[in-house]
């Protein structure tokens, strides 16, 4: 098989069960077959109404999430790969812990430690930040510690740069791509994260894939497959400019 037989096997083989979900959101009724009892927008309908107030929260979050970690990581890479010591082995190490903790574990310790932060949603944040913000240190530290982007920055030093344009003309392109890309992993980990938004967010405020949980849950097929689709009609266009942001970083640095 070739690479381009292969790759559309793939894309169809992911492609299918949105495919399935889209087609059980429009039916009448689904256990009777594929738009079985009829075609209809009510399920539809009826799941945008209850998801409103939720995707606002959880796309809120995301976003703000992505702005943060961002900026942490940024600093942060620039210290562990301009100071390299065992102190910044040793933060290195530590930022990789979370990926190793399971979720219901690390909830239950942030909520243990920090239960005053949990009613006004900043416990989720900061949660969201600390499970998402090692995927973003390890895109960034690389590039930062390229040879030469040190040699680039230093030409720039030589002919009398300062040290704020070489940010902005030298450093700054050279993260843009490993930025756009961390954005987009960032955002698409704390729009789906279940683990932490079901154990430290409170029941009363609840995200996406809290809502979605409890629709397959306690609800009729159709209706959780038509959150669940909104859900993906939702994060797609994001991700859609996310990745142009990211082929503009291409073209600028090539």
């Amino acid at each position: 098989m070739t690479s381009r037989g292969l790759l559309w096997l793939v894309g169809a083989f992911i492609l299918a069960p949105i495919a399935a979900t889209a087609v059980a959101a429009t039916s009448v009724d689904f256990s009777q077959g594929p738009w079985g009892g009829g075609v209809t927008a009510d399920w539809i309908a009826a799941a945008a109404v209850a998801l409103a107030p939720v995707l606002g929260r959880s796309l809120t979050i995301a976003f703000l999430v992505v702005a943060v970690d961002l900026v942490l990581a940024v600093v942060l890479s620039w210290w562990l790969a301009r100071h390299p010591s065992w102190l910044t082995q040793l933060v290195r190490y530590a930022l990789n812990v979370p990926m190793a903790v399971p979720g219901i574990a690390l909830s239950v310790a942030l909520v243990s430690a920090y239960p005053a932060l949990r009613p006004s949603g900043a416990l989720l944040v900061a949660a969201h930040i600390v499970f998402t913000l090692p995927f973003a240190v390890a895109a960034l530290t690389p590039v930062l510690a390229a040879p030469a982007l040190r040699g680039d920055e230093e030409v720039a030093a030589t002919l009398g740069a300062s040290p704020a344009r070489i940010a902005a003309t030298v450093t700054a392109p050279a993260l843009a791509l490993a930025a756009a890309q961390s954005a987009s992993m960032i955002f698409a980990l704390s729009f789906g994260e279940f683990n932490l938004s079901f154990f430290v967010n409170p029941p009363a405020t609840p995200t996406v894939p809290f809502a979605l949980f409890d629709a397959y849950s306690t609800q009729r097929l159709e209706y959780a497959s038509a959150q669940t689709t909104i859900f993906i009609a939702t994060i797609i266009p994001i991700l859609a400019i996310i990745v142009l942001v990211r082929r503009a970083a291409i073209r600028s640095t090539t």
